[in-house]
């Protein structure tokens, strides 16, 4: 690479690295691409990466049933084809050579596929019977999977999943299936409770939370402050956005499953994961008062949940519940059992964990760096655990379980397939205490998580169109089945003499 050409990249990775709006931001990627050869990589089909063969066989082979518009071939073909990882086509690597983007032929083939399920779902009775179309797209759906958006907590750095969510939003990538532990819990009951309308006019590059200026954060947590505490703090925030819903109020509000992980405040207890399938009835602000109640700083607290009278009682009133990132960040084992998610899209902040954690599938972190990151690791989580024995036997039994909540921050996995990071030149104790020396630094977070979103939008969109479009075909199917079972009982009944 020549001198010039190596400045070249450089003025323009600059450029990007400063750019404010996203469609700025493609122009100069695919500026840095032709300048660097990318688009010729991303046009030349083969690659030690993927089986490009098999992708042009399958891309080909619905063209064809396409153009002689044949149904059955058709339904045949996507059966036995419909992956997320056909060919190794899913993997992060195929999305790090290029700024923008990966394989044309890859893109090709997805849409290629999208193109193909809306075809076969407007086929008449005649063409494929309603049952078979039916049984198709209720299997397809299952198989493929769907996608979630896991939000780490984080406290005041909560800002940069407000970049991540309303990029998502704005691009109409919003997975219908979120969770939020801590921090992550307030976004997601904005998501949960505000429309759509609502949320793409923009509410996360605008909202800002009702917190006090001024006061020192540590003389706050330490107690030490005469006008304002931890929880008056965190109650004044809650009573910004939180509304009455409950879970299963909320998803009939939204059509979004919200997720929020509590932890337990007693040493043997098990965390929980808060929704409308496992809690329909518990109040939304209940289970983010919880999540958000840091061990030690804040009381643990009692959940509550609507009545059969409407009125609010309590929910298992004999536990308390804390910070839900402490005991289970990012729940992907309990949403792919509850919600079918076999891809997850992590936006992570947690200032615990950050020090520990890079993106897996686009780093490859060998040697020293990587073996001081678990020795320190280890060192850290053993240190916790013989602490908590030790003050255990010694009578210190009441700070226990915040210790082995903390082990438990360090033991958690903070990856999924698609991982969106607070870089460590954004990250800023000071902002993690909800304390800003001014509102730039709150626009700084919220332009960080928008930024470090933006490379991953291609990836975003082609592991989730698919998964998108059977949904939306197989919600406009179990309408019609519904329709027609009733027009079908309208019909048989027989009138009373």
């Amino acid at each position: 690479m020549t001198i010039f050409k190596s400045s070249k990249l450089q003025a323009i990775g600059s450029k990007m690295a400063a750019a404010e709006d996203y469609s700025d931001w493609i122009s100069l990627a695919k500026e840095h691409d032709s300048a660097s050869g990318k688009d010729k990589w991303k046009s030349a089909e083969n690659s030690s990466l993927y089986d490009s063969a098999e992708i042009r066989i399958r891309h080909d082979n619905l063209c064809r049933l396409l153009e002689d518009k044949n149904h059955h071939g058709l339904l045949f073909a996507l059966n036995e084809g419909i992956h997320g990882n056909v060919g190794g086509m899913g993997s992060p690597r195929l999305y790090s050579q290029a700024q923008f983007g990966t394989k044309l032929l890859v893109d090709d083939y997805v849409s290629k596929i999208v193109e193909s399920l809306h075809f076969v779902a407007k086929a008449n009775d005649a063409q494929i019977p309603f049952d078979e179309k039916l049984d198709f797209f209720r299997r397809a759906s299952h198989c493929f999977g769907r996608s979630a958006l896991m939000l780490s907590g984080g406290a005041g750095l909560i800002y940069f999943h407000h970049g991540v969510v309303q990029t998502l939003i704005d691009e109409n990538l919003l997975p219908n299936v979120i969770s939020g532990a801590s921090a992550g819990s307030w976004i997601g009951a904005q998501l949960g409770t505000k429309t759509d309308e609502e949320l793409r006019q923009g509410h996360f590059y605008n909202y800002q939370y009702d917190l006090p200026r001024g006061p020192n954060p540590l003389s706050v947590l330490m107690g030490l402050h005469e006008q304002h505490s931890p929880m008056s703090i965190k109650e004044q925030a809650l009573d910004g956005f939180c509304s009455d819903m409950t879970f299963q109020e909320a998803y009939e509000h939204t059509g979004r499953y919200i997720s929020i992980s509590i932890a337990p405040s007693e040493k043997h207890q098990t965390s929980r994961l808060m929704n409308a399938i496992t809690s329909p009835n518990v109040y939304i602000r209940s289970a983010i008062d919880a999540s958000s109640s840091l061990p030690g700083v804040v009381p643990p607290v009692t959940l509550y949940a609507k009545g059969i009278d409407g009125k609010p009682k309590p929910y298992l009133p004999s536990r308390k519940w804390c910070d839900g990132s402490f005991s289970e960040d990012l729940p992907a084992k309990r949403l792919a059992r509850l919600f079918g998610v076999n891809h997850y899209i992590v936006s992570l902040i947690n200032p615990m964990a950050l020090p520990f954690v890079a993106d897996p599938k686009f780093k490859n972190i060998k040697g020293l760096r990587r073996n001081v990151s678990n020795i320190l690791m280890d060192i850290l989580k053993d240190g916790l655990i013989s602490t908590e024995k030790l003050m255990s036997k010694y009578g210190g039994s009441y700070i226990s379980p915040a210790i082995l909540l903390s082990h438990a921050v360090l033991d958690q996995k903070y990856t999924g397939d698609i991982n969106i990071i607070l870089e460590k030149k954004d990250f800023y104790w000071r902002n993690a205490l909800f304390e800003y020396s001014e509102d730039q630094e709150i626009e700084n977070l919220i332009m960080a998580g928008r930024r470090s979103t933006w490379p991953k939008v291609p990836m975003i969109r082609n592991a989730s169109v698919i998964a998108r479009a059977l949904g939306q075909i197989l919600e406009n199917l179990d309408l019609d089945e519904l329709s027609n079972t009733h027009t079908f009982h309208k019909q048989h009944i027989t009138p009373c003499a």
